[in-house]
């Protein structure tokens, strides 16, 4: 059984001298759960009497004095668990049985489990502002990093990440290599099966300097390319940026590359959540949590989705790029500092299984796997239920709407995983009925 986040709201009508009156936050562990899992419940408390919900599941049970007793029940009113607990203070906690269900639905048997309820962080006034110097930067995803900053939904952070090479604005090293992240940022109330929302306010280089690769990936050429490829050596792909004009050129070009100029198009090469069960990737690396997704289209303006899999989702950045085409072709886009601004929201009980990004063109959704035909696939599978789901669609209508237009982007491909992003103009969507 999937139990996942949980508020418990408490109307309180005969509570004698205990009162668990209000919202709380349930937290369920035990052998028979993989990881902890956390749900949101609604109880009313009717004289001794409980009754509620419990995500798809239905409460029955009692408060006796300080005592809490249970009962979880399925749709079809066959019972999924007992607990028993105690009100302590500002805590309510216990013990009891659940049943555990398969990957494929069914019914297992009964395992003990301990939860624990606790009262959830309150704001003190409404959406907040908030200017986070770092002061670490981090090399992996990971919940084992203590949070940088507790924020609620609607807020806002201004903050500055350094390049992958461990360089700030100044050009001053503050990190080893390996792409060092910004955070991780602890959003209040986020829990496990939510999706945390990122609004890219602000995305800009803070100097005037960036460094790219030059030469090409081997996972984008024939064997017999690469083999043939002549690099000079001491070749310079060093950049200068004109903020101003919004153009770089290369610092030292050779004659051919004089008049080489690319606009400027900053870009945030990673952003993610805190991986599930304990997991910790490196920084470089990338997955259903996000993490180095490289697209080029994470820009000002655009609005990222993350599956939430930790509480606080604990959200990550790092890896500027002044510019950069598809596939991050060199294993280098035009590195560089950034200062950014993002605004977070959340989506309660509703979790996307991959990153999903939007701008005032495009729904797009990442598909991320080992291999380009593998992430293709997630992508379009991806986008194909993110219409179904906002859209109404059903799958004749997704056919002919993802065959007449659907776009394909190669975001990533020379980092350990390939990302492919699926994406359908908003222009079109806006005249479906």
């Amino acid at each position: 059984m999937r139990l996942t986040c949980i508020y418990l709201i408490v109307a309180a009508s005969s509570l004698g001298a205990t009162d668990v009156s209000g919202l709380w936050i349930a937290r369920m562990s035990g052998a028979t759960l993989r990881e902890p899992q956390y749900a949101r419940v609604a109880l009313t408390v009717d004289g001794g009497a409980l009754v509620g919900r419990w995500n798809q599941l239905r409460i029955e049970g009692e408060l006796t004095g300080s005592k809490v007793r249970l009962t979880l029940r399925n749709g079809d009113g066959k019972p999924a668990g007992e607990l028993a607990g105690i009100v302590e203070g500002a805590e309510v906690s216990g013990d009891g049985n659940i049943e555990t269900r398969g990957a494929e639905g069914r019914r297992g048997g009964g395992g003990p489990i301990a939860w624990r309820l606790v009262r959830p962080p309150k704001r003190a006034e409404g959406p907040k502002v908030w200017e986070f110097e770092p002061k670490e930067f981090y090399s992996n995803y990971s919940a084992a990093i203590a949070p940088v900053l507790h924020v609620f939904p609607g807020d806002t952070v201004r903050t500055w990440t350094i390049d992958s090479g461990g360089l700030d604005a100044t050009l001053t090293r503050r990190s080893a290599g390996g792409n060092p992240e910004t955070g991780p940022f602890y959003i209040e109330g986020a829990l496990p099966g939510d999706t945390l929302v990122v609004h890219l306010n602000k995305v800009r280089p803070n100097r005037d300097t960036a460094r790219s690769g030059s030469r090409v990936s081997l996972r984008a050429v024939t064997p017999g390319w690469a083999v043939n490829a002549k690099y000079a050596e001491g070749f310079s792909s060093e950049w200068k940026l004109d903020r101003a004009a919004g153009i770089a050129r290369l610092a030292n070009p050779s004659e051919r590359m004089r008049e080489y100029t690319v606009p400027i198009l900053p870009m945030i090469g990673c952003l993610a959540t805190a991986p599930a069960a304990g997991q910790s990737f490196r920084s470089v690396d990338l997955g259903p949590f996000g993490g180095n997704m490289d697209y080029n289209q994470m820009n000002e303006g655009a609005t990222l989705m993350l599956p939430v899999f930790q509480p606080g989702a604990l959200f990550f950045l790092g890896d500027g790029h002044a510019a950069m085409g598809d596939a991050e072709l060199t294993g280098a886009a035009l590195e560089t500092s950034l200062d950014v601004e993002f605004t977070v929201e959340l989506v309660e009980g509703s979790a996307t299984a991959y990153p999903r990004l939007e701008n005032k063109d495009y729904l797009m959704s990442m598909g991320i796997a080992g291999s380009l035909i593998d992430a293709l696939q997630v992508a379009t599978a991806q986008l194909a239920e993110w219409l179904a789901a906002d859209y109404h669609l059903n799958d004749n209508e997704i056919a002919l709407v993802m065959g007449t237009v659907l776009k394909y982007d190669v975001a990533e491909m020379v980092d350990p995983q390939i990302n492919v992003v699926a994406k359908v103009p908003k222009a079109v969507l806006s005249r479906l009925r």
